[in-house]
């Protein structure tokens, strides 16, 4: 079948992978058929560059598109190993942001991702000794923070139980209100970011970049910080494990994400359900 006016850009925890990070094999058969059809498909993440290969060794091989990174942080080229359209949160706003956690949450375990790196200070929290995991040995950096780059961070990401870390939400939303964006990956991930990087800036880069390739652009994602692509996106689909609210704003509600929902998306291609944006 003839993919070639269509994109696909799919979250990857709780939607692209099955629980526990699993790959799913009905994924993978599709997106080769997809991707033989002349169809593009990419990724659109809160993860960095540097813990996808534990998962998926040669992304660069499925991948026909930059991925969207770091919740729209920036793009990543798999196949050139470049970032493109970086985007940074200010120094003076991760100085003060970091001073607040340390006076207001101090029980908080926090790690911070930038270019080539991930940075925390040790591996003592469970949540961080597990996301350290995910990660090659060389691009993590365990020092105090206060010896840090502070000019380079994609994003502070704080790690605690879901009671916890709403409560972390909370207190920064009143202190940074309008300066910085609290959204949470999971329960127990609350990202922080500046108001313009989210994941719909990032598929407005990927347009951008593409140009005419854009296509009709098709997103899918399970959880709170893939609202925003969804918005932006020509067609938005939600595995049935999606959060009540990303399933309710979404044109589709598919299978799960243990069953394969993008294969469940290239289907819904294949058979009408799903047809090109008319200009």
């Amino acid at each position: 079948m003839d993919f070639s006016k269509f994109l696909i850009a799919t979250d990857l925890d709780g939607t692209f992978f099955a629980d526990h990070s699993k790959l799913v094999q009905r994924n993978l058969d599709a997106i080769a058929r997809f991707r033989a059809g002349g169809g593009m498909f990419t990724f659109s993440t809160g993860r960095v560059q540097l813990n996808v290969h534990k998962r998926i060794p040669h992304p660069e091989a499925l991948l026909s598109a930059p991925a969207v990174m770091c919740n729209g942080a920036y793009l990543y080229d798999f196949s050139t190993h470049t970032a493109l359209f970086e985007e940074f949160m200010p120094e003076k706003l991760t100085r003060e942001v970091l001073t607040f956690a340390r006076e207001r949450f101090p029980d908080v375990a926090f790690r911070v991702a930038a270019p080539d790196t991930l940075r925390i200070e040790g591996v003592t929290d469970p949540y961080i000794a597990k996301d350290v995991q995910g990660y090659l040995p060389e691009s993590v950096r365990i020092s105090p923070a206060d010896t840090w780059q502070m000019n380079d961070w994609y994003k502070i990401v704080f790690r605690a139980d879901a009671v916890r870390n709403a409560e972390v939400r909370r207190m920064l939303e009143m202190r940074f209100a309008g300066a910085l964006t609290v959204i949470p990956s999971a329960p127990t991930i609350m990202e922080v970011q500046c108001p313009a990087t989210n994941k719909a800036t990032g598929i407005e880069k990927l347009r951008r970049y593409l140009g005419e390739r854009a296509r009709t652009v098709i997103t899918c994602g399970d959880f709170e910080n893939d609202i925003p692509m969804h918005r932006a996106a020509d067609v938005s689909i939600a595995p049935a494990n999606a959060l009540p609210e990303v399933k309710a704003l979404c044109d589709l509600v598919l299978c799960s994400n243990n069953e394969g929902v993008i294969a469940d998306v290239i289907e819904a291609i294949e058979i009408g359900r799903i047809t090109p944006k008319t200009v």
